[in-house]
């Protein structure tokens, strides 16, 4: 069904199948379509989605033509939403917990869902059952990662502040007109366009005063100029735009340099680091990010280096580390010969490559999804034997990953991976030097772990800062990571070994939060804590 809208699929050109052989072919096919779908339906209704589309990854089952390929890859995204449970997740269960424990207690006027709700705000928050619309006050949905805004946010008619930083949104929706109650609304550290603001609706609410949308990188002083004249009587604040060249990427910091290894950390996690480990708290009014930074790194330069924890992943199996390292070589020898740029051009690294399963894909039937169907079936050998390396050492894990990088001679880069939802596997091959070329991820304040994974399977969270060691001659790496389903709560960055030092978390088991209080110049550790501070009346400011 899905692969009569590929451009291009053999369906496409009608002449070709007029002749009675070949209708019969083509019947012949689509029964073999038919076939294998049913094979993958029946496997992810029994809740195993890899051993129905394993079945087509490792040629078990014959493929006519591409048009069968993707028609069953492309027709498991549907299959899984209509797995029985598919539509409350653990977070919606436990928001909806949350409110009728709330409501128990009298009407609903604060709401935190801060880095509770991955992808989308859970329907409850907009049934009439708790009596959202007409007791919300204040809602907060930041620090998620929210790609749109529902509709269903304008019946929250009784609203006087949303926040919705720190998220994925590309628009605000026109329904946002109908809070005529709000007064503050924080957009900030989004993926906002002038065109997706909703301007109309947003010069409609009479209340409103504070508008933030700093550090949505489309914004720049067209917006400010713009919302000057639309919004005349809100404070709009908007952040100027760096010149493309002269944003730094990870791959441009060394990293050897303690301040690159640094750099990755937001400014409230180094905020909280400077509170928590050296106990000087910063108001975050007055002291910028780089003298954050200043402090730190004057803290670092007395106390000396940071310590070392070695550790070793998974080894795994010889024969196969043979067979995908001689792949991968095919990989990048036909690499070389193709003329279009490298993927990913501002990663450090002479070959790169992202194969992604069917599961990274909420819509299967878009064209970057049909292209990444086409671009899995072009390195299938590839992605079968990385895929039989990963079940060798993890087979939960194996179920769950949606997506592989392939590298050769990745350096450096010192980096947080801001759209993985739990830790990921790395592996390395290829003849480079002895003791070099470690996965180096940071534990803590004052220790880095150095993950051997040559020939080994690493398991790192790259939600906390890491890079690779330095070394020479020709590495190659493996990354199996997970951007879609439900996220893992951040807990440690290597999950080897004993930790070396007793540092204090300067990160929220939610995120990277920290809570400060201009009153008593105090850091709170997590959610938990501000909320015990705001039924005490104590004011927080964001950043």
């Amino acid at each position: 069904m899905v692969g009569t809208l590929l451009a291009g699929s053999p369906a496409d050109d009608a002449g070709k199948w007029m002749s009675n052989g070949k209708e019969k072919r083509r019947n012949g096919n689509h029964k073999r379509e038919h076939d294998q779908k049913q094979q993958v339906d029946q496997a992810v209704e029994q809740g195993n989605f890899w051993t129905g589309i394993g079945s087509l990854c490792s040629r078990s089952v014959p493929i006519a033509c591409p048009a069968q390929i993707w028609s069953c890859v492309l027709g498991i995204g549907a299959v899984i939403s209509r797995a029985p449970g598919a539509e409350l997740t653990p977070a919606d269960v436990a928001v909806q917990e949350e409110l009728a424990a709330l409501f128990g207690q009298g009407p609903i006027k604060a709401l935190s869902l801060s880095g509770r709700v991955p992808s989308h705000v859970p329907r409850c928050v907009f049934s009439d059952k708790f009596g959202l619309s007409a007791s919300l006050l204040s809602l907060d949905l930041s620090r998620n990662k929210l790609c749109e805004l529902p509709a269903a946010i304008g019946g929250l008619s009784s609203l006087t502040e949303l926040n919705v930083g720190r998220n994925w949104l590309k628009a605000l929706p026109a329904e946002i007109g109908q809070l005529s109650h709000l007064e503050k609304l924080d957009a900030l550290s989004n993926k906002l366009r002038p065109n997706s603001l909703s301007l109309d609706a947003l010069a409609t609410l009479p209340r409103l005063r504070l508008l933030d949308l700093r550090y949505n990188d489309k914004l720049g002083d067209y917006a400010a100029t713009l919302l000057a004249r639309r919004l005349p009587s809100v404070e709009c604040h908007v952040t100027s735009l760096v010149p493309f060249n002269d944003k730094l990427h990870a791959a441009d910091r060394d990293a050897s340099v303690l301040r690159s290894q640094l750099e990755p950390h937001c400014t409230p996690t180094m905020r909280r680091r400077l509170a928590l480990v050296l106990g000087e708290a910063t108001d975050p009014a007055t002291v910028t990010r780089e003298e954050v930074m200043r402090r730190l790194l004057a803290y670092y330069a007395k106390a000396g280096p940071r310590l070392v924890r070695n550790v070793y992943g998974v080894p795994v199996a010889p024969a196969l580390c043979g067979e995908l390292l001689r792949e991968m070589q095919a990989w990048v020898k036909a690499d070389e010969l193709r003329p279009a740029e490298r993927e990913r051009p501002t990663i450090r690294a002479q070959h790169y490559m992202i194969l992604r399963s069917p599961a990274e894909f909420t819509d299967n039937t878009t064209r970057k999804a049909v292209k990444a169907a086409h671009k899995l079936e072009r390195y299938m050998n590839l992605w079968t034997l990385a895929r039989r390396a990963i079940e060798e050492v993890d087979a939960d894990f194996a179920s769950r990953y949606t997506a592989v990088a392939f590298t050769n001679n990745f350096e450096g880069s010192p980096h947080i991976d801001t759209q993985n939802i739990g830790p990921f596997y790395g592996m390395a091959l290829g003849d480079f030097s002895e003791g070099g070329g470690a996965l180096c991820v940071e534990c803590s304040a004052h220790e880095v772990a150095h993950v051997d994974t040559r020939n080994r399977l690493g398991k790192v969270d790259g939600r906390y800062p890491h890079w690779v060691a330095p070394y020479t001659g020709d590495r190659y790496s493996v990354i199996f990571y997970q951007t879609m389903g439900e996220p893992a709560v951040r807990t440690t960055a290597v999950f080897s070994g004993e930790p070396l030092v007793d540092d204090p978390l300067t990160f929220c088991s939610t995120g990277y939060q920290y809570q400060y209080c201009p009153d008593t110049k105090r850091y709170f550790p997590c959610e938990d804590d501000k909320r015990f501070a705001c039924a005490k009346g104590i004011a927080f400011g964001n950043e």
